[in-house]
């Protein structure tokens, strides 16, 4: 194989790699209904959503608000220690980068024990969504993304990268 070739191939790699793993979906936060709000149900949004590594969190609100990231016991106690994180921008977008569970919330007043917060779960890439069924025999529907268009879903990018590669490599070989 000649130098180019080699440089080609190695250059698409290194491409395809960095596109795999930066295409996820975005959700905005209680989208379509509502956003980062009082009038938001939370629990019920996220509860048909499988989040994957590569995923993200837009949160959309009025600057009366703002996103706490806390620890588990934080969350589940609305108790207002030290944030890990905290963000007061109004816009905020938050990389969904490791599997396990993240928890959030509006640390303002009441907010948090009146139900403004959020357990996102994120599963490894590849694995089932909970057998749970869901609410009232409704089918799980994901909400659209912050633009209103089709959700951009990085599990085709991340299923389908060995044999796209494969075939790449064996144009050139």
């Amino acid at each position: 194989m000649t130098k180019f070739k080699v440089s080609v191939v190695f250059t698409i790699l290194s491409l395809a790699l960095q596109f795999a793993f930066a295409v996820g979906t975005n959700y905005t936060v209680g989208a379509p209904d509502g956003l980062w709000d009082l009038n938001t149900n939370y629990a019920k949004w996220v509860s048909n959503i499988t989040f994957y590594p590569g995923d993200n969190l837009l949160f959309s609100y009025t600057l009366q608000h703002d996103i706490w990231e806390v620890t588990e016991a934080d969350y589940t106690s609305c108790t207002k220690g030290t944030p890990l994180k905290q963000y007061r921008d109004g816009n905020t977008l938050i990389a969904l980068t490791e599997t396990g569970s993240r928890y959030f919330y509006c640390s303002v007043g009441s907010h948090c024990s009146n139900g403004m917060k959020l357990e996102v779960s994120v599963v490894p890439t590849g694995s089932s969504p909970p057998s749970s069924p869901p609410p009232n025999g409704t089918t799980p529907v994901s909400p659209p993304p912050p633009n209103g268009g089709a959700a951009t879903n990085g599990i085709w990018t991340r299923s389908a990268i060995a044999p796209v590669l494969g075939a790449i490599l064996m144009i050139f070989l």
